[in-house]
């Protein structure tokens, strides 16, 4: 700010005594005190403007778990560390991954027919799927993950047909230094124009060192052809950690 610009008296000229009225001296004290607020207060506001807060130090944001991907023409899937081979022929599966709510964000879902038209319009199939298990789904560790995830399947991946649940067996496996859990279980149905009793389905959970969960599951009639199960057993023992 510049200083201040005062009118001085013309050359020659007697300046006449003033006649204004005096301030007292506890006002301009009062005064000059406001003025140096004010002057304070704006050194403070100009000093922040430009001036992140000051505080603790933030933690920086996680990093953004990786997507799943897929090769359509190897059927290679991948999502963080774990991957395999989606099955083959008979199997279709889609040509990029996509979420499949409410089990997975992110993943492959391949099915194989077993039984055609049996409502005239629908077949009824086998499935693989894999991928990263969905955040309504994941628990503390790895067993009650995959119990939450088969439960969830089987209340929804029968086209909300009623179902019985068969005797169900749990497990844990080593593979590559992380230890995966394992549940499978007959899920019986009576379905008009399907000669399958039963499906066996099969759910594997995967634990990442960033505590997400990548996750193989399957379903198969208990008719299912062997050809369709041999492509499937292979894609289940192709599960590494690369």
């Amino acid at each position: 700010m510049s200083a201040p610009v005062t009118e001085q008296p013309s050359p020659g000229v007697t300046e006449p005594p003033s006649r204004g009225v005096a301030v007292p001296a506890a006002v301009g004290v009062v005064v000059a005190a406001a003025v140096a607020v004010l002057v304070v207060v704006g050194l403070v506001v100009s000093l922040t403007e430009d001036r992140l807060p000051t505080g603790p130090a933030l933690p920086p944001p996680a990093a953004k778990a990786p997507e799943v991907s897929f090769d359509a023409t190897s059927r290679i899937v991948r999502y963080a560390a774990v991957t395999t081979r989606m099955p083959g022929t008979p199997y279709v599966c889609p040509a990029t991954p996509d979420s499949t709510p409410p089990l997975i964000s992110s993943g492959i879902l391949c099915s194989a027919t077993v039984h055609p038209d049996y409502e005239g319009t629908s077949d009824w199939t086998a499935t693989a799927g894999f991928g990263s298990v969905a955040e309504g789904l994941t628990r503390p560790t790895a067993e009650a993950t995959a119990r939450a995830f088969f439960d969830t399947f089987r209340s929804i991946g029968f086209d909300n047909r009623p179902t019985t649940l068969g005797e169900v067996t749990t497990d844990r496996a080593d593979l590559g230094g992380h230890q995966v859990a394992l549940i499978s279980g007959n899920v019986g149905y009576t379905v008009p124009g399907v000669s399958s009793t039963y499906d066996r389905v099969l759910v594997i959970v995967l634990p990442l060192d960033d505590g997400d969960y990548a996750v193989y599951f399957s379903s198969r009639p208990d008719d299912t052809p062997k050809a369709t199960l041999d492509v499937l057993n292979a894609s289940i023992d192709g599960l590494v950690y690369a």
